[in-house]
């Protein structure tokens, strides 16, 4: 098989992955349940589970206005009485500026308390602060060793980042065929991350011989998982019929699902156009329910504004003045409380559809409806951070916390 444009392996990357999200949840199941002034009076009284748990709830908004800012302060409080998981996460928040100010020698310091207790997500969480730190402050070396003693106590996600270090010889030397090693386990069990990058020595022939198919099998089940990178991999099988039939056209589709727009949404990376709050019955379109609709739309009543302006955005192509008559119900809706209406002119700020694009108001609406119970906007703000700046997420959830204050 002829390669049909020249540097094209080159468009094939490995996934990195820093701090992953599975060490913010830890050790507050204790605590799992617990009524919110229960939860605040043993924090109050200084239990730092409790503090923990707190903190927990206000990071994810769980029966609270999400406010990392208070969240850090409990954190703080549970790590000072040597709470392990609160030391952990505290020192996540410091590296990466979240509710507190970027500090990355304060992050180390609550990291490696964590690391202490021999844990292995505290393990893995300090060694990917280690390997990824700006120049003169990274140690790869000791990255590679503290990412091997998680991987010793079972944790499969160190195993692929010490692999990533051996491919590269950074820290270690260069060995392509012990990063192989390194990847084939948590590959069998599902890695998304370990599969593209062990997809990605088959296609290059580094440690092991160069075998397309596997190749392109190895892209496909990380693609399935959802991995971008493993998408985009994929895409250049695709173009070039590395083992595959060329087909430009699920190259581009590829592409696209793998493309990561900073700055708007499209609605067909993962993310909704808008969002319908399953607890509804789904809305009747018959004549008669329609004229009902109307009489509610112009009574004021909130569930009624927002399905019709949920309906509007259901139409294959509106128009500007569709959007903005949709946007102006979701509002009206919004202030009357409806959490599904609070989401979805929160999505229209992100997009920037028939509103000016504001990713602080549109994270302030979601925050908020999630406070309201709303489980998709939680989730959407999630996904949605990793856009933002720690200080559009601050300044979002300073407004959401004047919009609820008496």
């Amino acid at each position: 098989m002829t390669l049909r444009r020249s540097g094209s392996l080159k468009a094939l990357g490995l996934c990195l992955c820093l701090i992953p999200a599975t060490g913010l949840a830890q050790q507050a199941d204790g605590w799992a349940g617990a009524d919110l002034a229960g939860l605040q009076s043993a924090s109050d009284q200084g239990n730092p589970d409790a503090q923990f748990a707190l903190a927990d709830r206000l990071h994810n908004g769980d029966g609270v206005l999400q406010n990392y800012a208070l969240a850090a302060e409990w954190l703080a409080r549970a790590a000072h009485q040597g709470h392990a998981a609160a030391a952990n996460r505290l020192g996540q928040y410091f590296h990466a500026g979240l509710g507190v100010e970027q500090d990355r020698d304060t992050a180390l310091t609550w990291l490696e308390q964590a690391a202490q207790t021999g844990q292995a997500q505290y393990l893995f969480d300090l060694a990917a602060v280690l390997e990824n730190g700006p120049d003169g402050q990274a140690d790869p070396a000791r990255a590679a060793q503290l990412y091997g003693q998680a991987m010793d106590l079972g944790f499969g996600a160190a195993a692929v980042s010490l692999g990533v270090l051996y491919q590269h010889g950074t820290g270690v030397e260069k060995d392509a065929a012990r990063a192989k090693t390194l990847y084939e386990g948590p590959a069998t069990q599902g890695d998304a991350r370990a599969q593209n990058n062990l997809g990605l020595l088959y296609v290059r022939g580094e440690g092991v011989p160069q075998d397309y198919d596997r190749a392109f099998a190895l892209f496909t089940a990380a693609a399935e998982q959802g991995l971008k990178v493993a998408m985009g991999n994929l895409g250049v099988m695709y173009e070039n019929g590395f083992g595959v039939a060329v087909d430009e056209a699920r190259a581009a589709e590829l592409y696209r699902l793998a493309a990561r727009d900073g700055q708007r949404l499209d609605g067909d990376g993962g993310l909704p156009k808008t969002v319908f709050d399953p607890r509804l019955v789904p809305p009747d379109t018959s004549p008669e329910g329609l004229n009902r609709l109307q009489n509610g739309v112009r009574a004021g009543d909130p569930l009624a504004l927002f399905t019709a302006g949920w309906l509007i955005l259901q139409s294959d192509d509106p128009g500007l003045d569709d959007l903005r008559q949709a946007a102006g119900l979701f509002r009206a809706a919004s202030e009357a409380g409806n959490p599904a209406a609070m989401a979805n002119l929160g999505l229209m700020y992100f997009e920037g559809r028939a509103l000016p694009q504001d990713y602080a108001l549109g994270y302030m609406w979601l925050v908020l409806a999630g406070t309201a119970g709303f489980q998709q906007a939680l989730d959407l703000s999630a996904s949605l951070s990793g856009r933002m700046t720690q200080a559009q997420i601050a300044e979002a959830q300073q407004m959401a916390q004047t919009r609820t204050r008496p």
